[in-house]
């Protein structure tokens, strides 16, 4: 068993405050051959970015990782993070990594993330290479400050979506750790993060009080729709509901809904009397519940931000779908 890194190096004391900014990037099964050793991933990347006490950026570095349980990378994974088999086969152990991230920190280094996601998949494969207790800086999910510091209601928000509401126009790739990290690092020099922090256990109870708009504002009208089929064809059925508006008497037709959740889809529409409206549909107990608002400002960014997700989501689809089939064209035997 490894030492951990809180024994292998002396963390020396700092006056300022320090920050590392990390994202990771992990391989996933190929054909669903999941490994119990490392069930929700294994980590092939890290990117990591240190600033001082006033944000200024004073170190970048992107590290690869050879990894032992998922050997093939996986195509999909390749294709959104542009990590080819050769790097990860060209990668160093998981535990230099680490060791190499842990040369920058000091008694004051905080970590920060953009979500929480990175630390669980973090404390997995740190367990799987036998490292010891987990004994890694104070970690701080910079997801929370923005939302409780811009008055976001939204929990999850995208660092593209973070990035335009603080007026952040640098075009950077994402989907890669050290890019993702670099975004997440122009989006905490925005905010002021030793306010963030010294407010941060108080976040949850803040963000939690920030309900969605839908919870807030009075539906103009509801429409109830029994629905007893699988809630996996919901989409196709949104698509066919229609009904009046109470108002001007017009028909309206589904307009192309885009998932939310789980049961949830939402669209827009538009009525001569109402003006734009915003749908929410919902499935719950048999029924699907057609919500309609009034266009506001949360409701239209809400709807761009599921129509933004859709886009990436599609092309994201059919670029994996290009990658299968040259694959596939090029295991094909000539028959020349």
């Amino acid at each position: 068993m490894l030492p951990s890194i809180l024994n292998t190096y002396r963390w020396k004391k700092d006056d300022q405050m320090k920050y590392i900014i990390f994202d990771l990037e992990w391989n996933q099964p190929v054909n669903s051959e999941k490994s119990d050793k490392l069930p929700h991933g294994e980590i092939i990347q890290i990117g990591f970015i240190t600033a001082d006490d006033d944000m200024k950026l004073t170190h970048r570095e992107e590290l690869m990782i050879k990894p032992q349980v998922y050997l093939t990378m996986n195509p999909y994974v390749s294709t959104l993070t542009g990590i080819t088999q050769s790097d990860i086969d060209g990668g160093m152990p998981f535990p230099d990594a680490i060791h190499r991230m842990a040369e920058f920190f000091t008694e004051d280094t905080v970590l920060i993330t953009w979500g929480d996601d990175d630390i669980p998949i973090l404390q997995d494969n740190w367990a799987f290479h036998e490292m010891g207790v987990f004994t890694m800086p104070t970690h701080y999910n910079l997801q929370r400050i923005f939302s409780v510091q811009t008055g976001s209601f939204m929990r999850q928000t995208g660092l593209r979506t973070a990035l335009e509401a603080l007026g952040i126009t640098e075009d950077v790739k994402a989907h890669d750790a050290l890019n993702d990290a670099y975004m997440t690092y122009l989006i905490a020099s925005k905010l002021d993060m030793a306010l963030g922090i010294e407010r941060y256990s108080g976040f949850e109870a803040e963000v939690a009080a920030k309900r969605p708009p839908w919870e807030t504002e009075k539906p103009l009208f509801v429409v109830r729709s029994a629905y007893g089929r699988n809630p996996s064809g919901m989409c196709a059925e949104c698509r066919r509901i229609h009904f009046s508006c109470p108002r001007c008497g017009k028909d309206f037709f589904g307009t192309e809904p885009i998932r939310q959740g789980k049961n949830t889809f939402v669209a827009v529409g538009e009525c001569h009397d109402l003006g734009q409206l915003f749908f929410r549909f919902t499935y719950k107990d048999g029924y699907i519940n057609t919500a309609a608002f009034a266009m506001n400002d949360e409701f239209d960014m809400i709807y761009k931000g599921r129509v933004r997700s859709k886009e990436k989501r599609d092309k994201r689809r059919e670029m994996f779908r290009d990658t299968a089939r040259s694959q596939r064209k090029a295991k094909k035997p000539d028959n020349d």
